[in-house]
């Protein structure tokens, strides 16, 4: 390694713990030592200067943690030239509009084929990749502002939004199912009660049981909707069962459905209780015009900044030089257009999917690297995206009453035992003439069967599973055939997946999560991306770790972590209690 490319701080002389608060928090989060879901969170970042001169540094890819590296790196002075192997930025954050040519890899023969060109209205849009930004995502929503990218509600749940469970033959509205439930089990817990305090004595907790008792009588009479007598039998908030007509002009409530039906439904099964974790609690967020407006606001800066973005460009080879030989420190060789080319850097910030690099040739890696590189795999998830000509959902009466086809969806999700899994709907643009809605977003096992699928069949199923909670889907008019796409991200070129799907109770993904936390061949190589963060699956977390690479780079983050570690649970993080 020539003298002049030494790092500011060598190695030998990295800081044991975090020279900041701020990267203290970060350190903490990053290694899962701060809890689950934690961000690190303490403000924007505040790195030291003067800026470093000219320092070369290389980042594969620009999806979201690869741009934000490289616009905080280039704004303080390092040479940073990004290769992309798409024609375009954002890796799993993508936009599909009028036009756009859709590629997955054939099951054959590897290769990429064309599977659909998206032929919406313009001005329509679907989100193919992240489709939301909770409040508590602090990085998105920072730069988000800084860089003038604006910002709407996105709307997770309505009480109008549907379930259709695996054990029922009908859809239902969330109010009935969520105000039933609650009503019932709240008359049951009532039936209990006997005049005991709050830890189970005769008024010995409290000196009055018999006044405690009473308390808990009114919260469960308020919470469930009971009568006086505690019993639940009707409640306005479980809805009516349609709008009052001229010659009826008192709306009917709707007759509460039996506790036996809704355990018998499974309707928890459906993921109907994903809005109360908290990655989905109100109030969440959505860029204007599509999420990829978020990379493109990245990339506008970090060119700013000084940065070089060449797209088109795949790597192929990596090549380290740690300390005491000779030759530049890291080596990458690509691809444009088929002619093989190469670069050189003091750094390499590789945010490439672990899965996509693999494929890649590597020298110099330690083999517990290698092994680690070895453990990651990638979730499996599909998304459908359907036109419709006219928002039925907003205001059409479909089916009988009481029948669940309820009109009246402005935004939020309904939930189904078929393997779409679920159906978003538009929370922008309301009352405007047609819309996008996502057929389907599905995991595991469903995504496996429905990603197999050729993209027709998919269609044709996803139509089917729409069909049974809304079946205005049955009109081709309405929701045209060649008006829907989809993607099956563990097919995607360059991509192989949804997120890094981490399982806290392994112990060989605690070590592999732990060797990608620190950088290989010295400071040389750094894995960043949501694929090595608390927050797999989601742009908070691959800004953490590209902020968490940056902070090692210069000096002011330990290089190595503890043997113990908390791993993200990858499941709970993107899917929910399941």
């Amino acid at each position: 390694m020539p003298a002049a490319q030494e790092s500011a701080i060598p190695p030998s002389t990295a800081p044991s713990v975090p020279r900041t608060a701020a990267a203290k928090a970060l350190y903490r989060a990053m290694t899962g030592a701060a809890g689950p879901a934690a961000t690190g969170w303490t403000g924007p970042p505040r790195y030291p200067e003067p800026p470093r001169r000219g320092e070369k540094v290389l980042i594969l890819g620009a999806g979201v943690s690869g741009l934000t590296a490289a616009y905080e790196l280039s704004t303080l002075g390092y040479d940073c030239t990004v290769l992309e192997a798409q024609h375009r930025v954002g890796g799993r954050n993508r936009t599909a509009r009028n036009g756009d040519r859709l590629y997955e890899l054939d099951d054959g023969t590897g290769r990429p084929v064309p599977t659909h060109t998206c032929r919406f209205d313009e001005g329509l849009y679907l989100n193919l990749g992240p489709g939301r930004i909770p409040h508590h995502h602090r990085r998105v929503l920072t730069y988000c502002r800084d860089f003038g990218v604006a910002l709407q509600p996105y709307v997770m749940e309505t009480t109008a939004n549907l379930v259709r469970p695996p054990h029922l033959a009908r859809a239902l509205p969330n109010r009935r199912v969520a105000n039933d439930i609650r009503g019932h089990l709240a008359a049951k817990l009532a039936e209990t009660l006997d005049g005991r305090g709050p830890n189970g004595a005769d008024g010995a907790d409290d000196g009055d049981g018999a006044a405690f008792t009473a308390e808990v009588r009114d919260l469960l009479r308020i919470f469930g909707a009971l009568d006086a007598d505690g019993k639940y039998s009707v409640a306005q908030r479980s809805g009516y069962l349609h709008d009052p007509a001229e010659e009826e002009p008192v709306p009917v409530p709707a007759p509460p459905l039996t506790f036996e039906e809704l355990v018998g439904s499974g309707f928890w099964k459906t993921r109907f209780y994903q809005p109360l974790d908290y990655e989905w609690q109100a109030t969440m967020f959505q860029p204007v015009g599509g999420m990829d407006h978020v990379v493109m606001a990245l990339a506008r800066e970090a060119r700013r900044a000084g940065a070089t973005i060449v797209l088109g460009a795949e790597v192929t080879e990596v090549a380290l030089h740690p300390a005491g030989t000779a030759g530049p420190d890291v080596t990458v060789g690509y691809l444009v257009d088929g002619e093989e080319r190469q670069a050189t850097a003091r750094y390499c910030v590789s945010s490439i999917p672990v899965p996509v690099f693999r494929g890649v040739r590597r020298s110099g890696f330690s083999a517990a690297y290698e092994t680690a590189l070895g453990v990651v795999e990638f979730a499996k998830t599909c998304k459908v995206g359907w036109q419709a000509n006219r928002r039925f959902w907003e205001g059409d009466l479909v089916g009988e009453p009481g029948a669940g086809n309820a009109p009246d969806i402005y935004g939020g999700i309904s939930w189904t035992a078929h393997d779409i899994t679920q159906i978003w709907y538009p929370s922008h643009d309301f009352f405007t003439a047609g819309g996008v809605l996502v057929g389907a977003y599905n995991f595991t096992d469903a995504a496996a069967r429905f990603g197999a699928l050729p993209p027709a069949e998919r269609l044709r199923q996803a139509r089917q599973g729409a069909a049974e909670l809304h079946p205005e889907f049955r009109d081709t008019a309405l929701v045209p055939e060649d008006k829907g796409i989809s993607v099956a991200w563990h097919k995607v070129p360059y991509q192989l997946g949804g997120w890094a799907d981490w399982q806290p109770d392994r112990e060989d993904h605690k070590e592999a999560y732990r060797r990608l936390l620190q950088p290989e061949g010295g400071d040389l190589f750094h894995v960043t991306g949501d694929q090595i963060s608390p927050l797999p699956g989601w742009q908070e977390g691959a800004m953490m770790s590209a902020q968490y690479v940056i902070h090692q780079i210069l000096g002011l983050m330990p290089r190595t972590v503890p043997d113990v570690i908390g791993v993200p649970d990858s499941v709970a993080l993107t899917q929910g209690m399941v």
